[in-house]
């Protein structure tokens, strides 16, 4: 309350040429009363009754509008899902002590009526307290000060506005909470946007993550984001896997500490995977966890490690072994940054783009099937869609089961045959998603020696693997590769695990597969 959404909200309608609704107006019109006497005569839960039944009501027009919304709207639950499958939650927000005054000049809101300023000005602390982790799924903030006349307002929220029309989806992983994904072409360069909208801009110090390969193919958009970040400084790692260890990462902890950095600190991850999530789990643990935003610039960090949480560093047993679950506050997938990608590279990404149709959704897979030709030309509109799509599916998973307690597991197909692949060649011959397309054929291999899939779908997934471009062969020594498994991360008390498919779109989790079967498995890439 007392934020000027009214006010705001029906000059930003007139600005867009969209009609206007106050949900307190109708509210009042209907009842016949002021929201004062409903709350005295009828109660607030009848006032709440009311509310839920005209925002379903104005959530079904399909006429764009703008909606301005009483202060507690967002309190309930059925409310903010009704809103959010509809429409964009802007919210605005001034600091307790102009709340407080601008209540001040009227005294005719229910909740505040009757109290001394220091009485409200509490009141008003305590109510926004408890209302944060509500007000936190705006999409995006816009404050409101008695120095910003409501032009600038206005100005501010259509600039987000515009910033927001690259939003693809949300990740709401099952922990709680939420962050969007952007997907779109040049918009690191309105960063600035996304960073005021968050609510981490200008209270937060900014530091750009990336590697010394990065820094240089992508010079001018790395300094694009640095001065969207207020020309913060650049931290820059060594590049590649086999730097991705404890000790460069305390060297990324003694610049920031060095440098001053708070609680009040914020990561801005410009890179691909192995950065990613070394800034990540940097995040997760520098004094005890800072915000951070993930910029991936490789087609692999966009569909894959970028979205999830999963964040770490290797360790000489093992990779990711020592690592957490942290979310980012956005991930920002711009397409421009691609245009440098190595053939190679693209070819790592497309890897995981694979993997999500064989392990979720079939007609995915038919759909890339269908595309072979504007895959390798990287035709925008197809590119868009194969991000957004493993996006998605990624995102439903993780919202199902965020720290791999059960179906996430799902998303490691292919991935422990490719980890050991990647171990034995001390990380340098294959890339991740090069490794784990291999691993891939290794593991329907493995599926139709159990009698899980017929020989066609084994052949339908490898022909596509093959259509792309992914190399067929590779030699391992079943005996070493058998060593190497055996520390994977993903094992289960002693017990080796494997995500097998039992059709296109669909794989399951299996337990202790017989030595002598996942040897000959191996023969598939032989």
């Amino acid at each position: 309350m007392a934020s000027g959404k009214s006010r705001t909200g029906r000059a930003l309608a007139e600005r867009l040429g969209r009609s206007y609704i106050d949900t307190d107006a109708v509210i009042v019109e209907r009842a016949g009363k002021s929201i004062s006497d409903i709350f005295a005569q009828d109660g607030e839960a009848a006032f709440r009754q009311m509310e839920r039944d005209v925002i379903s009501e104005i959530a079904g027009n399909e006429t764009p509008q703008i909606v301005s919304l009483g202060g507690g709207a967002l309190n309930q639950p059925e409310n903010l899902k009704v809103i959010r499958e509809t429409g964009t939650i802007i919210r605005l927000w001034a600091s307790p002590e102009i709340l407080s005054e601008r209540i001040g000049r009227k005294n005719t809101r229910p909740l505040l009526a009757n109290l001394s300023d220091e009485e409200r000005l509490a009141k008003i602390k305590v109510m926004l307290k408890e209302r944060e982790p509500i007000y936190a799924q705006a999409d995006f903030s816009v404050e409101s000060t008695n120095d910003a006349n409501e032009a600038h307002v206005i100005e501010r929220i259509i600039h987000m506005l515009q910033f927001w029309n690259s939003h693809a989806l949300d990740v709401c992983p099952s922990s709680g909470g939420r962050y969007p994904i952007f997907i779109g072409r040049n918009i690191t360069p309105e960063t600035a946007c996304l960073l005021e909208g968050l609510r981490l801009s200008p209270n937060h110090e900014f530091l750009v993550c990336t590697d010394t390969t990065i820094a240089k193919a992508q010079s001018e958009m790395l300094h694009e984001l640095r001065g969207q970040a207020g020309r913060c400084p650049i931290f820059k790692f060594q590049a590649g896997e086999r730097n991705k260890t404890l000790h460069n990462l305390n060297q990324l902890f003694s610049f920031m500490l060095h440098r001053g950095y708070t609680r009040k600190s914020c990561l801005l991850q410009f890179s691909g995977g192995v950065v990613g999530d070394m800034a990540g789990f940097g995040a997760a643990t520098y004094q005890r966890g800072i915000p951070f935003i993930q910029f991936p610039t490789t087609l692999l960090s966009m569909v894959d490690s970028s979205v999830g949480g999963k964040v770490a560093v290797n360790h000489p047993e093992g990779k990711n072994m020592i690592g957490a679950f942290y979310q980012p506050k956005a991930v920002v997938c711009d397409l421009a940054v691609l245009r440098t990608l190595p053939e190679n590279e693209y070819l790592a990404g497309l890897a995981e783009i694979v993997k999500y149709g064989v392990i979720y959704d079939e007609e995915f897979f038919s759909y890339l099937e269908q595309h072979i030709d504007g895959i390798k030309r990287h035709d925008d509109e197809t590119l868009r869609h194969m991000i957004f799509r493993s996006c998605q599916i990624k995102a439903e998973v993780v919202g199902i089961d965020e720290k791999e307690s059960g179906l996430r597991a799902i998303l490691n197909y292919g991935h422990t045959f490719g980890h050991a692949i990647e171990k034995l060649t001390n990380y340098d011959m294959f890339s991740h998603g090069i490794a784990v397309s291999l691993g891939m054929r290794v593991a329907a291999r493995a599926a139709v020696m159990l009698g899980m899939i017929d020989e066609a779908a084994e052949k339908r997934q490898n022909a596509l693997l093959d259509a792309l471009g992914f190399p067929k062969t590779f030699n391992v020594d079943a005996e070493k590769a058998w060593e190497a498994m055996a520390v994977d991360k993903k094992a289960e008390k002693g017990a080796r695990v494997y995500i097998l498919p039992t059709r296109i779109g669909e794989v399951k989790k299996v337990v202790n597969v017989d030595k002598e079967i996942i040897a000959k498995a191996w023969d598939a890439i032989r």
